[in-house]
């Protein structure tokens, strides 16, 4: 070897070994600077610490689910049959089909951890109760239409052998002025 090379390999580990040893935080700095993180990211635990409740709710509404859906689904399907039942047996009546459509395809379709926590309430079907028909439709406008069924009032109460509008029974024994029977 010549003594030009041996110099120039000595230049080389030498170069080598002061960039191996240069302190790190001048690289650093010079490196770009990082984001802050993120307004949406989700919060996360302290330090090593779990949030055990609430991953036994969500395994808990995970394997409520296996069994939670199917049922509803049946439920929705066959819910969606008798309502297609009762809108022809009703002759269209679409009030009392609307009704059973409601409660069958209402509700929750998935369970959450919320829910199994008691958080939020499980609603397996929908609501049963009809909303009130819309004031701008009157009924002179519909008559002949199925929908514009009306129900039925109630007769009024009559009074057969009796001077005053009390009730014979207030359901706590015999009734006053009466004589009972043994």
């Amino acid at each position: 070897m010549v003594k030009s090379d041996r110099k120039r390999i000595a230049i080389m580990v030498l170069a080598a070994l002061m960039i191996a040893l240069a302190p790190m935080p001048a690289l650093s700095q010079s490196a770009a600077p990082q984001a802050a993180p993120s307004a949406t990211q989700v919060p996360q635990p302290d330090q090593n610490s779990v949030n055990w409740p609430g991953a036994g709710y969500g395994v808990a509404a995970l394997f409520g689910n296996v069994l939670y859906i199917p049922a509803k689904l049946v439920y929705a399907i066959l819910g969606s049959i008798v309502g297609g039942g009762t809108w022809l047996v009703t002759a269209g009546n679409s009030q009392a089909a609307n009704t059973v459509f409601r409660s069958a395809l209402g509700g929750d379709y998935v369970l959450t951890p919320q829910m199994v926590a008691g958080q939020q309430p499980i609603n397996f079907s929908g609501p049963t109760s009809t909303p009130p028909p819309s004031p701008a439709v009157s009924n002179n406008s519909t008559a002949g239409n199925a929908s514009s069924v009306q129900p039925i009032q109630p007769l009024p109460p009559t009074n057969v052998g009796a001077s005053n509008s009390a009730p014979l029974d207030h359901g706590s024994g015999p009734a006053p002025g009466g004589s009972s029977v043994e």
